[in-house]
């Protein structure tokens, strides 16, 4: 699904990821841990395009992500790949329906709606859709967030530290639902995390220290 090759970053003099190498499978979960400012956002954001490394390459369902112009990738992004974020980044002003069928109406799908609702529903939140995100706890928000970036059936997702914000009990319902959707739709999910419960529970969990993946793991 992903091969990353020698991966590197720099801020200023400051080198945060200093050759990484890995390979995402289909269907995997694969959680990536390590201290406070070892690079795991970055690495994160970097693998989903978010950001640019310095050197390297990036391929993702055997498209070489570099070579893909500003327009192309933007549209590669939108249909392959989700974003869980620690706050969820909805639009206040926008009901769950209305905030899960952006991504969607972006790719000028006509059954966003339909989409959305099924999602919604799947989710647990059926009767939520026309909440606005003022209205809903944080775990219906997260989750809510969740479906959004599921909406265009993305070959992957990305999360970032998707649980930090959540109470004990939403935490672990979002940890579930994560390997209920892997089952149930074949999703493959690259989670950063400092959740060791939700590491474990990872077909692999890859330790980033000193900017490199730390293969002892």
């Amino acid at each position: 699904m992903l091969k990353a090759r020698q991966l590197k970053k720099k801020y200023n003099n400051l080198e945060v990821l200093k050759g990484i190498d890995l390979e995402i499978l289909e269907k995997e979960i694969v959680s990536i841990v390590g201290a406070s400012g070892a690079g795991k956002s970055t690495l994160l954001h970097i693998l989903g395009t978010l950001d640019k490394a310095d050197s390297g390459e990036i391929e993702i369902k055997g498209t070489n992500v570099q070579l893909l112009n500003q327009k192309k990738l933007a549209a590669f992004r939108n249909e392959e790949i989700g974003f869980i974020f620690q706050f969820h980044n909805l639009l206040p002003e926008f009901t769950a329906l209305e905030n899960v069928c952006i991504p969607a109406f972006i790719k000028g799908d006509g059954n966003a709606q339909k989409k959305a609702s099924k999602l919604l529903s799947t989710l647990g939140l059926s009767d939520r859709a026309e909440h606005k995100p003022s209205e809903l706890s944080g775990g219906e928000q997260q989750r809510v967030s969740v479906a959004r970036a599921l909406i265009n059936e993305p070959s992957i997702v990305f999360a970032d530290e998707p649980s930090g914000n959540l109470d004990s009990q939403s935490a672990e319902e979002l940890h579930k639902l994560f390997f209920d959707l892997r089952n149930e739709l074949g999703q493959t999910f690259v989670i950063v995390t400092h959740n060791m419960e939700l590491a474990s529970m990872a077909d692999r969990t890859l330790e980033i220290k000193d900017g490199v993946i730390n293969r002892d793991q």
